[in-house]
């Protein structure tokens, strides 16, 4: 097999090097594959721009190497490109949500082993107004904590970084909150929240079950709100989200739906995430749900 690696060198901690270096030597000398090619980002849209240059069938799979910023734009590449190639994922980021609800390989040797198996699965990717997302669109509540943590603490630091930005930013955080609309073809609510969540895997932020219903290949989306709340009600809720219980709070609204719309009542300014870039649009926000758009390699 031919094999193309995207990386992303400022994800994760400094042994992912040589981490990477083990597999692509195994893959060779096992003879897995015959041709591997890599190639290194040097800023942001790099990996997308690269995926989306790609011709069916040019490599077997492409292996996106990074967190789920890295992810997410070889997706949107792969998308763009029409490609069909199928896509393998090594955990290096500081947060890798679609990694862990797939159960994707940890260590070189499993990731080796999964490649030469080559079994894939079709997943559904969302589209949110014109970018694309394999795993969360968010906004609210500790949702822009990724764009707040300096890149060499998310180096060092990996989780806690984004667990000490948010002890800092808590209290403040409590004080905000986001008057949406959100409609479907189901219903419309007007609410004033904390946080809105439209996933497609079960786990997000490091939370692996804050959509206990969610799957990656049925089609819909799962939307989970944090209503504005009490703060006596704060601490029953984060106890909840630990313990994956978290939908049976008063305060929380979770539904799933193929389509849906988000508007800003107030025009504020609100940060949208997706799969830990910084969405660019303004409201209103347009999301869907493409059932199967891609392909990728998982374990056996």
């Amino acid at each position: 097999m031919k094999g193309l690696f995207i990386i992303n060198p400022s994800s994760g901690r400094q042994n992912f090097h040589d981490k990477i270096k083990d597999i692509t030597g195994t893959l060779i000398m096992d003879q897995i594959c015959n041709t591997i090619d890599v190639f290194y980002t040097e800023k942001q849209d790099d990996a997308q721009n690269k995926a989306a240059s790609l011709q069916p069938g040019e490599y077997d799979f492409v292996v996106a190497v990074g967190g789920d910023g890295t992810l997410n734009e070889v997706i949107n590449g792969i998308i763009i490109s029409k490609s069909e190639i199928p896509v393998a994922v090594i955990s290096a980021g500081t947060v890798n949500d679609f990694a862990t609800y797939l159960n994707l390989p940890q260590t070189p040797a499993e990731f080796c082993k999964m490649i030469k198996n080559f079994q894939l699965k079709r997943v559904d990717a969302g589209r949110v107004n014109q970018k694309y997302f394999i795993n969360v669109v968010a906004a609210g509540l500790l949702s822009d904590i990724g764009f707040k943590v300096d890149k060499d603490k998310k180096a060092v630091l990996g989780k806690l970084a984004y667990y000490l930005e948010g002890a800092i930013d808590l209290p403040k955080q409590f004080s905000k909150t986001l008057n949406l609309r959100f409609i479907t073809e189901e219903k419309t609510m007007e609410e004033e929240v904390f946080l809105f969540m439209v996933t497609n895997s079960q786990s997000v932020g490091g939370f692996r079950e804050m959509a206990p219903l969610a799957s990656t290949s049925d089609g819909k989306l799962d939307v989970v709100i944090i209503r504005k709340m009490d703060i006596f009600q704060v601490t029953p809720l984060l106890i909840g989200l630990v313990q994956g219980e978290h939908v049976n709070h008063p305060s929380v609204e979770y539904f799933q739906t193929q389509k849906l719309t988000i508007e800003n009542m107030d025009d504020q300014e609100i940060n949208v995430d997706y799969d830990g870039e910084k969405l660019m649009d303004g409201f209103p926000i347009q999301i869907e749900m493409i059932p199967g758009a891609i392909q990728i390699v998982v374990p056996k």
